[in-house]
């Protein structure tokens, strides 16, 4: 399905502990000092939502300002995007985002956000690999059989498409394998692994925190990981590019992004508190048993690294024709 056309049909663990650090008496008595909102672009029990909630309830346990979640699924975030960009610079509205908010740009031109201006950048929060699943009815047991059946009944497999990341990571899969699979459109990671589940698709490219209980259980099969090399959760599970398509890799980041402009002191308490907490080691562990490894780095360096998966990813719309 091109980009267009989903655009038409379009928060115990880990977070800012917002301890008060000695960057200046202003800083230490203002901020916080009322509830934050962290802004979700996709459905509740998703990767992405996941995360936000964990957020939350750890800023709640530590400083005790009330944290609201707000989901705001549709048009593949950029309904969430384009509300923290418009809202008051004053670190209370913050965004948690995925990969979709550098790949957005290139797929949606319409949309005229910009990533980086639009925005500040606060901290990469963490990145994770993803599962390329079936549903069990589908007698695929590995990649080179999924391919196979695909060529013989090329676009006749469903695949789940919850995100511009999922829609790009499947396109460029498609386009390295030589294969036509048709996308179905969800609004969130949770509702699109609930259809797989449910048969609705017959295919997937999803995060590992969507669907490794569903695959333990048998409701989902996992064939092969997306990540360059094995990954540590699921070491008996191969990458795509062992399993028949050499060289694919791809994976998905999420971040904490706020509005422009906020004040400077605000993103050096959101940064230097959120390091602090996120490698504290109970919730390393907890963000490892859900797929997930940590990528914290300065406001600088996540800028730089937005502006490199933009154009990583601008480059796949345009030799795959996704627009």
């Amino acid at each position: 399905m091109k980009a267009g056309k989903l655009f038409k049909s379009l928060s115990h663990y880990a977070g800012v502990a917002l301890l008060v650090l000695p960057l200046s008496a202003s800083a230490q008595s203002n901020y916080p000092n009322k509830s934050i909102r962290f802004v979700v672009g996709f459905a509740a029990g998703g990767s992405t939502d996941v995360i936000a909630r964990m957020l939350g309830r750890r800023i709640f346990e530590i400083h005790g300002q009330t944290v609201v979640t707000d989901n705001r699924p549709g048009a593949d975030s950029l309904i969430a995007t384009q509300l923290v960009a418009q809202a008051e610079p004053d670190g209370y509205t913050i965004l948690i985002a995925s990969g979709s908010h550098s790949i957005n740009p290139s797929v949606y031109p319409e949309s005229k956000l910009d990533p980086v201006k639009d925005f500040t950048p606060i901290t990469l929060l963490t990145d994770g690999p993803n599962f390329l699943v079936v549903h069990p009815s589908v007698p695929v047991q590995n990649v080179k059989e999924l391919l196979a059946m695909a060529k013989q009944n090329p676009g006749k497999l469903n695949y789940a498409s919850s995100a511009s990341t999922t829609f790009l990571q499947t396109e460029l899969f498609k386009s390295m394998a030589g294969i036509n699979m048709t996308a179905v459109p969800y609004k969130g990671a949770a509702p699109a692994a609930l259809a797989l589940i449910a048969g609705e698709v017959q295919v997937s490219i999803t995060g590992i925190i969507n669907i490794l209980n569903q695959v333990k259980a048998g409701k989902a099969r996992a064939l092969a990981v997306t990540s360059a090399q094995r990954y540590s959760l699921v070491p008996d599970i191969p990458t795509v590019s062992e399993s028949g398509v050499p060289g694919y890799s791809s994976s998905v980041w999420y971040g904490m992004l706020a509005p422009a402009k906020i004040p400077s002191s605000v993103v050096k308490v959101l940064n230097t508190t959120t390091h602090k907490v996120m490698q504290e080691p109970a919730i390393k562990d907890q963000l490892l048993s859900l797929g997930q490894e940590l990528m914290l780095n300065t406001p600088e360096e996540f800028i730089r690294f937005i502006q490199e998966d933009r154009a990583k990813w601008a480059k796949v719309v345009r030799e795959s024709g996704a627009k």
